[in-house]
């Protein structure tokens, strides 16, 4: 049976509604009509090349990342992500994307309670934060990469720029938790300058890494795909308890690993 897009469209806006993303955000309808019918639901993580070329036509694509990031001044077929959008329009397709406000609706506490098994931890802004029994940063590390089933792990100890003082020494055991899934150093300046905290997020580049030792805290790089691979279960849910069947179709992390042996 048909149903319109728009139908998708107000439930995904009821339980986490889109004028909660982030202001350089681009969640909501990418592509298609509110009046489009479709036939079938898919949900991803993003869209792929192959995820687009084996959709049936009349199918909405539901995805975590938008699929339209940046404005287009032309449409190249034969490049991302015009590649895509030619496919999708040819088979009278729809995407809708539920990126930054999913985060803040769903999928940060998800992680950190059901994944991370934090269930103490609270929703404050854009973080999930809480205090955690005093751990090594190793041993942290360790335990993230574990509960997420990440092929690596990397981490970051804070500068001791508490010298000579009682959290000199304990600058390594880790009590007070932030965590962010996806890219989350943007918010680096939010987090307070205190010793024994560390922030948990993905793509965690080097002058971010430089940043927090510069300024005492550790950081977790748990990994970007491993934070959000969640969403399509989370979502697949929404949409069943809503009465609507979906086809998971999602991709696969980007990234292979090799292990380097001397």
């Amino acid at each position: 049976m048909a149903i319109k897009v728009k139908e998708i469209y107000d439930l995904c806006e009821s339980i986490s509604p889109f004028d909660t993303q982030e202001s350089w955000d681009r969640s909501g309808l990418n592509l298609g009509s509110f009046d489009d019918e479709i036939f079938h639901i898919v949900v991803c993580l993003e869209l792929t090349l192959d995820i687009a070329k084996n959709l049936q036509p009349h199918t909405l694509v539901i995805t975590h990342h938008p699929l339209i990031f940046t404005p287009l001044t032309q449409i190249h077929t034969q490049s991302y992500p015009s590649n895509l959008i030619g496919i999708l329009l040819r088979k009278n397709c729809a995407l809708i994307s539920l990126h930054t406000n999913f985060d803040k609706s769903h999928l940060n506490a998800y992680l950190t309670h059901k994944i991370l098994q934090w269930k103490h931890f609270k929703a404050q802004d854009f973080f999930m934060y809480g205090e955690i029994e005093p751990t090594s940063l190793k041993s942290l590390a360790l335990q993230v990469g574990k509960k997420l089933q990440a092929k690596a792990v990397s981490y970051t100890q804070g500068d001791d720029i508490y010298e000579n003082t009682q959290e000199s020494s304990s600058l390594d055991s880790i009590k007070e938790v932030y965590v962010v899934c996806g890219s989350g150093c943007s918010l680096l300046s939010l987090i307070p300058q205190k010793p024994q905290t560390c922030l948990i997020t993905g793509d965690i580049k080097h002058h971010d890494a430089m940043i927090a030792k510069s300024n005492g805290f550790s950081l977790i790089d748990m990994g970007h795909y491993e934070s959000e691979k969640y969403f399509v279960e989370i979502f697949e849910s929404i949409l069943q308890n809503a009465g609507y069947n979906a086809i998971i179709a999602d991709c696969k992390n980007p990234f292979y690993f090799c292990s380097i042996i001397d």
